[in-house]
């Protein structure tokens, strides 16, 4: 237990000192110490469940504590089209802008403290209308709000919050090759970046798109194209999970970083909405955030139209506070595995999983046009959503009877029965 406490802090001194600046470098530490510990441990007989995580330190690499605490996000021209900043717990949202459940008096009142009204729209297919606004610097946060307009339920109100991409580390090299799932002809959404659509793996495929990003912000295509490509990806050596699929794929997220993409809750609520408009039955969502309450609300409307939301569990690591969209009710949350079965290491685990799937050395579409590798829950989300879109195909099937032919689906792994990592058990092709 020594050695794994020199291992650990000579890590986490590395890391407090470098991580802003010298990223890369921490992963390849990780990847030989803990083979190393794990060595030790087996000789020692030490359960390593008894022991610290490394886990924690990988963020430092991959989480969005390496962005700086105030970000401004280009438009196309090279112009500010907004500033993005930390916020409470180390998540991030748009600099002092706030959404609302609307009503006119609310609105009388932000104007009387000299708040900018950004928007006041109406998301007819979610029976919702929201009020963006942003706030003067004394009034930016959620108590101050609250009371400045006599708001009880907190539900009314919350942080035009940004939520990451699951995109995460590789691990390891053997690739795993998509089976097909479905010759059905079904209809299926998400909401991610953009794609390549001159991606030779699209080609035949039918795909509507749409944006959501605000004041001309471009959308990077690597995350989206490598979601579709699971489902829909068709080259000589990836094989669609949909065979016959209509993807529906709602654009929201723009450039942090060279390894980070962001999307405003304001472009996901627009994306939500457009999908339930167009009567997509299944949605995949492999993004991650905080609660909020704005998008609790968009998503229970969703769900409220019969539609089944598959979200990434994340991939901060077994320690980590649940995630959102993901642990919300009813939305099915989703681990990742490798090809035999093992959790990813980075994966969250929680009560509130439901199902694992392969997530570790996905073979599917980039974006430079051709075919690579990706692992994260992100990959691992799309091989559930396309299990549900093929069963939402039957029109006698509801997302709760969905959920429990997927339940009937899952093999069930680790403890019996369902579990926090594993949820119910993994799906399989």
């Amino acid at each position: 237990m020594k050695i794994k406490d020199v291992a650990l802090g000579t890590l986490l001194l590395m890391s407090s000192n470098l991580y802003a600046t010298v990223i890369k470098p921490i992963s390849p530490i990780i990847e030989q110490i803990d083979p190393a510990i794990e060595r030790i441990e087996d000789r020692l007989d030490i359960p390593r469940r008894a022991l610290p995580s490394i886990d924690s330190i990988q963020q430092l690499a991959t989480d969005i504590s390496a962005l700086p605490s105030r970000l401004a996000i280009l438009n196309t021209v090279g112009k500010p089209a907004f500033i993005e900043i930390e916020t409470e717990q180390g998540f991030r949202a748009v600099e002092r802008q706030w959404i609302l459940l609307a009503n006119e008096q609310h609105r009388a009142k932000l104007e009387h403290i000299g708040a900018q009204i950004v928007s006041r729209q109406s998301y007819d297919a979610l029976g919702m209308v929201l009020l963006r606004f942003v706030v003067p610097e004394q009034f930016d946060s959620k108590a101050q709000l609250q009371r400045l307009l006599s708001i009880d339920d907190a539900a009314l109100l919350g942080r035009n919050h940004i939520y990451q991409a699951q995109q995460g580390p590789l691990q390891g090299v053997n690739t795993h090759k998509n089976r097909p799932v479905c010759d059905l002809p079904v209809r299926v959404g998400m909401i991610d970046s953009a794609l390549n659509l001159a991606h030779p793996g699209f080609v035949g495929s039918t795909i509507e798109t749409r944006s959501f990003l605000p004041n001309s912000v471009a959308s990077p295509d690597l995350h989206g194209t490598a979601v579709a490509g699971v489902m829909i990806g068709k080259t000589a050596k990836l094989s669609p999970l949909l065979n016959q699929a209509t993807l529906y794929s709602a654009a929201v997220f723009y450039r942090q970083s060279d390894l980070s993409q962001g999307a405003t809750l304001a472009a996901i609520v627009d994306a939500l909405n457009w999908l339930v408009a167009a009567q997509v039955p299944v949605i995949n969502l492999s993004f991650t955030g905080p609660d909020n309450a704005i998008l609790a609300a968009a998503i229970k409307a969703t769900i409220a139209q019969q539609v089944t939301l598959v979200a990434a569990a994340g991939n901060d690591g077994p320690a980590a506070l649940p995630l959102y969209p993901a642990a919300y009710e009813n939305v099915i949350a989703v681990s990742a595995v490798d090809k035999n079965g093992q959790i990813y290491r980075w994966s969250n685990k929680g009560d509130y999983i439901d199902f694992a799937a392969l997530g570790v050395n996905v073979l599917t579409l980039n974006s430079g046009g051709g075919v690579g590798v990706e692992s994260g829950t992100s990959m691992a989300a799309p091989q559930v959503t396309a299990a549900a879109a093929c069963l939402a195909a039957n029109p006698d099937y509801t997302p709760h009877s969905i959920y429990n032919k997927l339940v009937e689906r899952a093999v069930d792994k680790g403890k019996p029965g369902k579990d926090s990592v594993f949820g119910h058990g993994s799906i399989t092709y």
